[in-house]
């Protein structure tokens, strides 16, 4: 059982961990943009970076997984789930192929200064001009299967089964 909480879809975040480093975090809820994501970007990576190296790294036996945290409003970061690393587990922004290759997702903090440490690859949606179905809709059923299925719909009901009968009718004349 988990705590239940009221969450802003906003603030919520997908870190991918390959050998006990943070190399990707995506945006959640990518379906929407938020301005304030935009604005504190450098923030955000910073505060989930420092939240993964202080409470996550090296802590489990697993060197690859995936975690969801939550970052409120005043820089908080809180582990909300994790997840194994691999394709069961949605890439969001990223594809499985980059993060299973690793190429081109750590940058340095400061160009040319080696001592600086790599941060990990931050997307999210960056313009409210995005036309993406939410991810829930791939596996909805049409309204009308969903009426049938509850019996709301009786002149549908009335109508699916005619056409039944009449199948029905046809197959065993044909026989």
């Amino acid at each position: 059982m988990r705590k239940w909480s009221e969450l802003i879809p906003g603030g919520e975040f997908r870190c991918f961990v390959k050998e006990n480093k943070l190399i990707g975090i995506s945006q959640r809820d990518y379906t929407q943009y938020y301005q304030h994501i935009y604005k504190q970007q450098d923030d955000i990576c910073s505060s989930i970076l420092d939240f993964f190296k202080e409470h996550v790294q090296y802590k489990f036996l697993e060197e690859d997984f995936v975690l969801d945290v939550y970052r409120d409003s005043w820089g908080r970061v809180w582990l909300i789930d994790l997840n194994p690393f691999g394709e069961v587990t949605d890439s969001l922004l990223f594809t499985w192929e980059e993060l299973t290759s690793g190429h081109n997702l750590m940058t340095n903090q400061t160009e040319g200064d080696p001592a600086q440490q790599e941060v990990p690859a931050f997307r999210y949606t960056t313009s409210e001009v995005t036309f993406q179905p939410s991810p829930c809709l791939s596996y909805r059923i049409p309204r009308d299967f969903v009426d049938l299925s509850r019996g709301e719909d009786a002149y549908k009901l009335i109508d699916f089964l005619k056409l039944q009968k009449s199948q029905q009718d046809e197959s065993d004349e044909e026989a």
